[in-house]
């Protein structure tokens, strides 16, 4: 009987199989995968519709005629007219919506539902070996899923550990659907360089608690890492090096500054300024960026730096909300009315704003950032560095960071590189601002991938 049930249920989950099993017709533009679900020959009036990257599902109206295939949705405005290429396989049109404004589109016939694409995205088979695996943490108690990357045929070579930047991400970097670190491990391990690169805590494969974790703390990851390396017999550790983008290059200056085994460091728009000078400067960049009126950028300056001296001011084991509201309230009242709108803090806006900013200042991630001092650190590194910025960078404006890392880097081997036309993500930009980020199609700048590769090799060649 039990034999019987097993077959049973065998047959009826692969009839659940086939019947579930469907045509996909999947674009992609920019950031957003426009997908329909089902054969527009099969004389059904709508199928299925989505825009994942939107969060947006619903069934749109289907007509054929001969090669010619159009869908809408009068409700929610979505439009495409296109036609079949001769196979079949694809459908080219125009689709218009909202978000996505009179754009051709290619819809490709497939199985099943891909992830986002780009052009630099390395493709199987790949030309070196990727290994996929977890390892533990002797001192963080850890587990830590990570992938190795390694060039074929090589017993020795430097090797990179990859840091990704603020917030929590998986160990590719994706960020819109863009993987910046599998562009990168694919470019290091294409001229003969291994790199890893790790989940951050508590994502993918790895464990821990991110939301109550420090910069100190990911800086104990890399250590972590680090210890791997060596004890891997597999593995040739002894020219390990750090690229660290954003946070992460702050995380690599914390790092190398104490550990020997670090060879090199490189820098990709690394904080190289205090905690406090970057709320300043970054704030400061990204308000002008949304086109204020330097008025308005000069008053909200004005104020958040009254409110940022207060986070840094309060102790770490203390709420810095009360303080804040007293603080809001003594610049509120010596505002006039035009003003507080101007800087959107009319209305009751303020309370709003108060309890966002005071929920980020509590935080011990934000606390440690705020008290970072690159004095405490870049002394102390006396190996090889690189620092690359782009000058169109908002976040960790290129400028004021270069200066500092140079001012205060112990190192006799320095490069810096500003590099012209460049975001924080390293794309080539035309507007620069933090939204124009998923409109590039662009992962990583090549010229910033080549100089990577080659500054690493030239110190390689001298160890």
């Amino acid at each position: 009987m039990k034999i019987v049930n097993f077959l049973y249920l065998s047959i009826l989950l692969l009839c659940c199989q086939i019947g579930f099993s469907q045509t996909i017709w999947q674009g992609q533009y920019q950031s957003y995968r426009i997908i329909v679900s089902g054969d527009f020959d099969s004389k059904k009036d709508s199928l299925a519709f989505s825009i994942p990257e939107l969060g947006s599902d619903s069934k749109v109206a289907i007509k054929v005629v001969a090669d010619s295939v159009s869908f809408k949705n009068e409700m929610y405005g979505f439009t495409f007219k296109g036609k079949y290429n001769p196979d079949k396989t694809a459908i080219t049109g125009i689709f218009n919506n909202y978000s996505i404004p009179n754009a051709t589109i290619i819809l490709k016939k497939q199985n099943e539902i891909k992830p986002l694409f780009f052009a630099q995205h390395p493709q199987k088979p790949y030309p070196y070996e990727v290994k996929d695996f977890t390892f533990s943490g002797k001192n963080t108690k850890l587990t830590y899923g990570a992938t190795l990357t390694l060039p074929k045929n090589k017993k020795k070579y430097p090797l990179a550990i990859l840091i990704s930047g603020t917030g929590q991400h998986d160990r590719n970097y994706t960020f819109m659907g863009r993987e910046s670190f599998t562009v990168l491990a694919d470019y290091l391990a294409k001229n003969g360089i291994a790199s890893l690169r790790v989940d951050d805590r508590g994502f993918g494969k790895t464990t821990g608690d991110f939301e109550n974790a420090t910069t100190g703390d990911f800086a104990d990851d890399i250590e972590e890492e680090i210890a791997y390396l060596k004890s891997d017999k597999n593995v040739d550790a002894s020219h390990i090096g750090l690229i660290g983008h954003s946070e992460g290059g702050m995380i690599a200056s914390i790092v190398s500054s104490r550990n020997k085994d670090v060879k090199f460091m490189i820098s990709l728009s690394g904080v190289g300024v205090s905690g406090l000078e970057m709320l300043n400067l970054q704030n400061t960049s990204i308000l002008k960026s949304f086109g204020f009126t330097d008025e308005v950028v000069g008053k909200q300056m004005e104020l958040y730096n009254i409110l940022f001296k207060a986070v840094y001011d309060t102790k770490d084991d203390e709420s810095v909300k009360p303080v804040m509201e007293i603080k809001l309230k003594e610049w509120m009242q010596k505002q006039d009315s035009v003003i507080l709108k101007k800087v959107q803090l009319w209305d009751g806006r303020d309370q709003t704003f108060l309890y966002r900013y005071g929920k980020d200042a509590d935080r011990k991630w934000y606390r440690y950032t705020i008290h970072y001092n690159p004095e405490d650190y870049l002394p102390k590194i006396t190996i090889p560095v690189l620092i690359a910025n782009g000058d169109k960078d908002i976040q960790v404006p290129a400028l004021e960071n270069t200066n500092s890392f140079k001012k205060y880097l112990g190192t006799k081997d320095l490069t810096i590189k500003i590099y012209p036309g460049l975001n924080h993500m390293y794309q080539h930009c035309t507007t620069c601002t933090q939204k124009e980020v998923k409109e590039i199609d662009e992962v990583f700048a090549p010229e910033v991938l080549e100089d990577i590769s080659k500054w690493i090799l030239q110190r390689y060649k001298k160890f």
